[in-house]
């Protein structure tokens, strides 16, 4: 039996559904090249805004290894779209399928960036509409249907590369703002963003964080985002291409995102240890041995299967 890890994306095709999830590692070339090189399908860079940011005042990551996840409160810090591209440039040169995440504070610093980037030959743009984590953007903007339609349709009539909307769970109905995504013109949907979360100091009766709140990953909020993947798929069907993400630590967890409904997903805060290549590894080897044990030849197969 022939079986084969590459996945469609819509009009995309990337040779496993392994994604490196923005903001993790993709802060320079040779991370997200090391990390392409591992074996993940893709990768996606660092969110990208129009001009510098140095992010929210330390500490701004705190780990909660008792659940294997993480609250940050990074706050968007990067160097703009101007001096990244130079890295986005060599990632190019090297063939690397590169996914670019962008932010902006309003529809002009979106529109910007885009303008600013669209003549690279990156496989998609990824609008980051739901990092909680800035006051003055990011979960605003993705909890407004009205305002992601209407990013979402201006920066379309500006590019033919694909554009992915990744989705804040700190909405009372994703369809919502899914629906008026997929209206404005969006490509794929990406499930989900961190969830609102903070920590407290017992002993100093203060919150841990500087910024004090801050965004939940890792292991803790793979539940939920197995559920509004599968929400999407439930109501929008095979029209749109889904990608979960969200507490990936197993191999298992990827295929329970496939069978909820996701064609690929994106991976990040078990990636974030001293050797990410082997926890890729691993992971090709469960998806392997798992469609094996059930006979599937492609990953298409999986996709949607608790639906059937």
């Amino acid at each position: 039996m022939v079986m084969s890890l590459a996945t469609k994306i819509g009009n995309i095709t990337i040779r496993n559904p392994m994604i490196l999830a923005s903001g993790v590692l993709g802060t320079t070339y040779s991370t997200l090249n090391r990390m392409y090189e591992a074996g993940l399908g893709a990768v996606i860079t660092k969110s990208i805004g129009a001009k510098s940011r140095s992010g929210n005042p330390n500490p701004s990551v705190f780990a909660l290894n008792e659940i294997r996840s993480v609250i940050n409160s990074v706050g968007l810090a990067n160097p703009g779209y101007q001096i990244f591209r130079e890295d986005i440039e060599i990632l190019m040169k090297n063939s690397t399928p590169t996914i670019v995440s962008i932010f902006g504070e309003n529809k002009e610093e979106f529109k910007e960036v885009l303008e600013g980037l669209k003549d690279l030959p990156v496989l998609a743009f990824e609008l980051n509409f739901s990092c909680p984590n800035t006051e003055m953007g990011g979960a605003q903007i993705g909890t407004d249907p009205d305002l992601v339609y209407k990013i979402v349709k201006e920066l379309r009539a500006k590019t033919k590369t694909p554009l992915w909307v990744k989705l804040t769970p700190n909405v009372s109905d994703v369809i919502e703002i899914a629906s008026a995504a997929v209206k404005g013109g969006c490509d794929t949907l990406v499930a989900i963003n961190t969830l609102k979360a903070m920590v407290i100091d017992i002993h100093t009766k203060q919150p841990i964080l500087g910024y004090k709140k801050g965004g939940l990953s890792g292991a803790a909020i793979k539940p939920v985002g197995i559920r509004y993947v599968y929400d999407l798929y439930e109501h929008f069907g095979d029209k749109i291409p889904l990608i979960g993400v969200g507490g990936i630590f197993r191999g298992e967890d990827i295929i329970e995102y496939l069978l909820a409904g996701a064609s690929a997903v994106e991976i990040g805060t078990s990636l974030g240890v001293a050797y990410p290549e082997n926890m890729v590894r691993f992971f090709q080897m469960k998806i392997k041995k798992y469609m094996k044990e059930h006979q599937f030849g492609s990953i298409s197969e999986i996709t949607g299967g608790v639906h059937r």
